[in-house]
């Protein structure tokens, strides 16, 4: 099974999210699991040194996959495809950087092998979603197809921060992207795009599986995770922890006492970024050379 990763841009954040992550998939994986993180910049993850395999992006690539109609996400789409190329007979597993395993994932190897295909979670049917965007969604495509998938009442959103692909339905890749583009042709609003593509796309193939009590995904609380995360990496790296001292640390982690999402004050939000323009730091002093 090869577990993946895409990160790219120059915001140390996300990079900083992927090493966590898998740090913890190697507490949970098999020997004969692999972790390939697809990265703009694999000098970043030299520290891994082989335990991990590295393919290289550029930028003109990236630009690139984002196709005809420049979306942003249909990079993930297209990385996945470029494992699936390389790797035909393995089962992959993607995880988005803000994620973690606190489980076993013999489930997800298993049913992957026997042609199941998993997303992280359900959010609902798209028809009943609540956000703006959802609602936009709806009013845009009831009753379309896109690529002969029809949209109705029972069209299904499903969290992308997890997306578990058989090499069984490899194809599903394929129909994925075709129904992302068709939908960018339509003119559909963009931010969940890719995500109800893969939920229609991999659904097609296999009936979803969700794959939360497995994976954690803190999506709603990333400001705290990455404190964490940070004081983590450095004193791993300051005490010049070995990988396996490393992977004894993140089994010592009791995540059930950080939660994964958190309801932000807007007023707090509003109030806090009223005060950062009205009151900035004034009279810089820099040393002379």
């Amino acid at each position: 099974m090869n577990i993946v990763y895409l990160v790219f841009g120059s915001n140390l954040e996300n990079y900083q999210q992927v090493y966590f992550s898998a740090y913890t998939a190697f507490a949970h994986k098999n020997t004969e699991d692999r972790i390939i993180v697809v990265a703009e910049d694999p000098s970043l993850f030299a520290s891994f040194h082989d335990k991990i395999e590295i393919l290289p992006i550029s930028r003109a690539l990236i630009k690139e996959w984002e196709g005809k109609y420049q979306f942003f996400w249909r990079v993930k789409i297209k990385a996945l495809q470029l494992v699936a190329e390389k790797y035909p007979s393995d089962s992959i597993l993607y995880l988005d950087g803000d994620t973690f395993f606190y489980q076993n994932m013999y489930s997800l190897r298993d049913g992957m092998k026997n042609g199941q295909n998993f997303m992280h979670v359900a959010e609902g049917k798209l028809s009943a979603l609540s956000s703006k965007t959802e609602r936009l969604m709806w009013k845009q495509m009831k009753g379309k197809s896109y690529f002969n998938v029809k949209i109705d009442n029972n069209s299904t959103m499903w969290n992308a921060g997890l997306i578990g692909i058989s090499p069984k339905h490899f194809g599903c890749l394929d129909l994925t992207l075709g129904i992302n583009d068709a939908m960018c042709a339509d003119g559909v609003t963009r931010r969940l795009i890719e995500q109800f593509a893969f939920s229609l796309g991999l659904n097609e193939f296999s009936k979803l599986k969700p794959a939360d009590n497995v994976v954690g995904h803190y999506w709603g609380n990333k400001s705290e995770w990455n404190q964490i995360i940070s004081h983590f990496l450095k004193e791993i790296f300051m005490k010049n922890y070995s990988l396996d001292e490393i992977v004894e640390k993140i089994r010592q982690i009791d995540f059930s006492k950080i939660p994964v999402k958190v309801k932000e004050s807007s007023t707090q939000r509003k109030l806090k970024n009223l005060v950062d323009q009205f009151y900035k730091n004034k009279k810089p002093l820099y040393i002379n050379k």
